[in-house]
């Protein structure tokens, strides 16, 4: 196992050399929580961009105001510690057509301590998409996760850095994202996200600043995380919805 946990800090270190386009299919945190062996479900993320940005930053990309994106996400736990996903993203875009994001798979790693103190874990995610959401075809995301809990509190952060695997552009990127939880009853949590976007690291800059007000909690027995979102720079988004629907399989 150490040797394990060795081989994905390596493997981490290597592909962390580009952050991807941010993609909005999937607007989260990573925590501590992973599938338990064996277990199977799907997240339905669901976000609505009621007012965003309206121009292209390249040429083929679909601007993102009063977009709609749904993206099923299957999990799959292959042991207490290391789980698979599938995502299958869905966007309707402002000129009230659908398009298929293609998919792309993930594999996350968290380790043992996720009751209390620190804990830490890292994803992995490649696959391809559409040139309306990605300047380039094939992407790979690598994600930390880090955080430390108590009984009230969860504090989680995502050093998020990626790798475009076609294209010119090989220059690093940073793409960090973080997430204070309080606990207000025994099923529910309320949280400030905030995701950043810094561009590539020979040339940082504030380019997106996006904070969102959330809630994690329980409906008809289903984990959801539901919330809204604001953007602070002229390159965000200014108003967001968003939730993540969680159902066993």
């Amino acid at each position: 196992m150490y040797k394990f946990k060795l081989s994905l800090l390596a493997l981490a270190m290597v592909a962390s050399t580009e952050v991807m386009a941010a993609s909005a299919d999937e607007i989260q945190v990573y925590d501590e929580a992973i599938n338990k062996k064996g277990e199977l479900n799907v997240d339905i993320h669901m976000n609505y961009i009621n007012s965003g940005i309206n121009i292209p930053d390249y040429v083929g990309e679909m601007p993102a105001h009063h977009s709609f994106r749904i993206t099923p996400e299957f999990a799959y736990g292959f042991t207490n510690n290391l789980e698979g996903g599938l995502y299958i993203p869905v966007l309707r875009g402002g000129d009230g057509n659908w398009y298929s994001e293609l998919a792309r798979v993930r594999l996350k790693y968290i380790g043992d301590n996720r009751e209390q103190g620190l804990y830490w874990g890292i994803n992995f995610e490649l696959g391809p998409c559409a040139i309306r959401t990605c300047e380039q075809r094939w992407n790979l995301e690598t994600r930390p996760i880090l955080g430390y809990k108590t009984d009230d509190w969860n504090l989680t952060v995502n050093p998020i850095v990626g790798l475009a695997l076609s294209g010119n552009s090989h220059i690093p990127g940073f793409s960090p994202a973080f997430k204070v939880s309080r606990r207000a009853t025994d099923k529910t949590w309320l949280n400030i996200e905030h995701y950043s976007d810094f561009g590539n690291t020979n040339q940082m800059r504030s380019i997106s600043q996006e904070t969102y007000l959330t809630a994690d909690t329980e409906v008809l027995g289903h984990d959801i995380n539901i919330g809204v979102g604001h953007g602070w720079t002229g390159e965000s988004n200014n108003w967001i919805v968003k939730t993540i629907f969680n159902i066993p399989l």
